[in-house]
């Protein structure tokens, strides 16, 4: 009988934080706290080792890097202001995310912004247009409301 409410309550516990809400960030979210004197990193590419495999929520740019044969967005930059990595420097790797998206979405301006969410990781990518310390696969994108 004990196994079983073990069991129970383990399936419970598992379920529970599957459907847990992803952590909703903002951009300062994802600097490091504190500046580590021990690094040999610059600042801007100094990222928080405690946000990887978390499930998170972030508004951002979408900035198209590749698309499939529909024309969808499934592979992109996420950064926090509109313009980056085309009109102006690109944001420094601590403040860019490169993302996947394999279903794809349509955007249907750069000007707007989204809601995107997934599973982060702390990971280097170099993409022609900037480098990111963070990566995404992403569960669901959004137009950005207030």
């Amino acid at each position: 009988m004990l196994r079983r409410i073990l069991g129970l309550g383990f399936i419970i516990l598992v379920i529970g934080q599957a459907n847990a809400d992803p952590l909703t960030l903002g951009w300062r979210d994802l600097l490091p706290k504190q500046l580590s004197s021990e690094s040999t990193l610059p600042y801007g590419e100094q990222v928080r080792g405690d946000l990887d495999e978390q499930d998170v929520r972030i508004p951002g740019y979408i900035v198209p890097l590749e698309y499939d044969d529909n024309r969808a967005v499934t592979r992109f930059l996420l950064v926090p202001y509109f313009g980056a990595c085309i009109h102006e420097p690109p944001p420094p790797p601590n403040q860019t995310i490169y993302a996947e998206f394999d279903p794809g979405v349509e955007v249907k301006s750069i000007w707007y912004p989204y809601w995107i969410e997934g599973e982060v990781s702390v990971s280097q990518v170099n993409a022609a247009l900037a480098t990111a310390s963070y990566s995404i696969n992403v569960d669901k994108v959004e137009s950005y409301e207030q």
